[in-house]
């Protein structure tokens, strides 16, 4: 059958076009590489973030014991209050989500993220220069307006950068930062006040800057604002010789297109819009009431109220230093096996640690009962028999379980509800739909620190470990019957 005219054309044309050059490895390494240190300049707002996040773990055991402030006078702060000093950062979130969820979709996400030094310089001031509770809280206030803006404009900005291949591994990096943060924060607490500690998060935040100064404006957002050959300067470096540019950009533009033209009212309209929206709602509901922010946030206190003989300083270093040797194996691993089996396995490890838990403060609650008995002069030779052999436990049991479950958080339940909340969405709407899910986040968040005291009183602490046990493998069933996997799909 002879060709049409049309066909022929085709044929002609597609024969005729230049054949992209191929990469070498060499090529290919190098400029992984750069993507890399890329996406690491991106990542030292984790870095302060993180610092903002655990500074409770060094902060409240210090004003627990030495509550003096810059000034040399006293502090006085509740328990409830100092539940506030890791809770209302989650209640910062909010004003901070919406604000740079609009910002990064305005004026980009370069910019955004050098727009941080403000609320991160406010609320370290506050809390350096702080004279009484209420300014302190006011200080984690604007920490949590650095919160919700450094991941709405970095997770958005790094998400965009790396090939299609490699895009898990990279979206693990700011976990990683993250983990080096909690270390430092809590390493800094062996040798600083919690004062003292404030002005390390500023230098943090003015290192940010000056590395955002080096890098460009992410390709994708270029596109979908019409300055194409701003895009194509970007994402020929990112994408190597071998790349079909042109393609991408092309993808890039429809794909948004319709996003870019429509109210995010009517973009929210959309069912399956709905449907990954409430997927990333759940995730991150499971993610906090796991127990995983509870522990990142108040792990000292955790390791005093388990009665572990090491320094609870020291064991909370050495359990964020296991956490980031699992974000090292998130690294090698979210893009071999996927998003949704790194979540289940995850969980799966995560759920017996908490009921490993569980059952070490049931008995050490009973142990503690006995106690009581025996001083009374009842039962003493059974009761000191149930004391003895319980009492070997507080050494080891604690730092072991919570050694283990922040590794394993750290390959999926970690990570994975933050890059889905990434890789969910169009560029056009990316900023705007991950901000919802931040903000609702928040609020789990919120509710997850703050009610860590009552629900302990109301429950027991065996009786929380439960609960964060069942809802871990809650979310196990969760993830099997809706979360569908995006390793290898293109962000568009």
């Amino acid at each position: 059958m002879e060709e049409t005219e049309e066909k022929q054309s085709e044929r002609l044309t597609v024969e005729h076009e230049p054949r992209l050059p191929e990469e070498s490895v060499g090529q290919r390494r190098r400029r992984i590489l750069m993507q890399v240190l890329m996406v690491l300049g991106a990542s030292f707002g984790h870095l302060g973030l993180a610092v903002v996040a655990a500074w409770p773990n060094p902060a409240i055991p210090e004003l627990q014991k030495n509550n003096t402030n810059i000034y040399g006078t006293y502090m006085s702060l509740n328990h409830w209050q100092l539940d506030m000093l890791g809770s209302l950062v989650s209640l910062g979130n909010l004003p901070g989500t919406w604000l740079w969820g609009w910002l990064v979709a305005k004026i980009g996400r370069r910019k955004s993220m050098m727009l941080l030094i403000f609320p991160y310089s406010l609320g370290w001031g506050l809390v350096a220069f702080a004279s009484n509770a209420p300014v302190l809280l006011a200080g984690r206030f604007f920490h949590g307006i650095s919160i919700g803006a450094t991941f709405v404009s970095a997770s958005t900005y790094i998400i965009e950068l790396p090939d299609t291949s490699v895009r898990g591994a990279m979206a693990v990096i700011p976990n990683l930062v993250l983990s080096c943060g909690f270390i430092l924060a809590t390493g800094l607490g062996l040798g600083f006040r919690w004062f003292e500690i404030a002005f390390m998060g500023e230098f943090i935040i003015v290192l940010q800057v000056m590395a955002l100064l080096k890098l460009p404006e992410s390709p994708s957002y270029l596109a979908i604002i019409d300055k194409e050959d701003k895009a194509r300067v970007v994402l020929k470096k990112l994408r190597g010789p071998s790349a079909d540019i042109s393609q991408e950009l092309q993808d890039l533009k429809n794909q948004n297109q319709n996003k870019i033209e429509e109210s995010l009212f009517k973009v929210l309209q959309d069912t399956d819009t709905l449907k990954s929206l409430g997927i990333i709602i759940v995730l991150f509901f499971v993610q906090n009431f796991c127990g995983l922010m509870v522990f990142i946030v108040n792990m000292t206190r955790i390791f005093l109220e388990a009665g572990s003989t090491l320094d609870e300083k020291l064991s909370s270093v050495l359990v964020f230093l296991v956490q980031a040797a699992g974000n090292l194996l998130a690294c090698l691993y979210l893009d071999r096996f996927g998003r949704k089996l790194c979540l289940i396995a995850s969980l799966a490890v995560m759920t017996m640690c908490l009921i490993v838990m569980a059952v070490y403060h049931h008995l050490k609650d009973y142990s503690e009962v006995m106690d009581v008995v025996a001083f009374n002069g009842t039962d003493f030779t059974t009761a000191g028999t149930v004391t003895e052999s319980i009492g070997a436990m507080p050494t080891w049991v604690p730092l072991v379980c919570l050694m283990v479950y922040m590794f394993t958080s750290s390959v999926g339940a970690g990570p994975v509800p933050g890059l889905l909340n990434s890789e969910y969405f169009p560029t056009a709407v990316r900023s705007q739909l991950s901000g919802i899910c931040m903000v609702i986040g928040s609020f789990f968040n919120f509710a997850t620190l703050q009610l860590f005291s009552p629900l302990q009183e109301a429950l027991t602490t065996a009786g929380l470990y439960w609960l964060y046990a069942f809802i871990s493998a809650g979310g196990i069933v969760f993830t099997l019957a809706c979360v569908k996997e995006t390793k290898g799909r293109s962000v568009g």
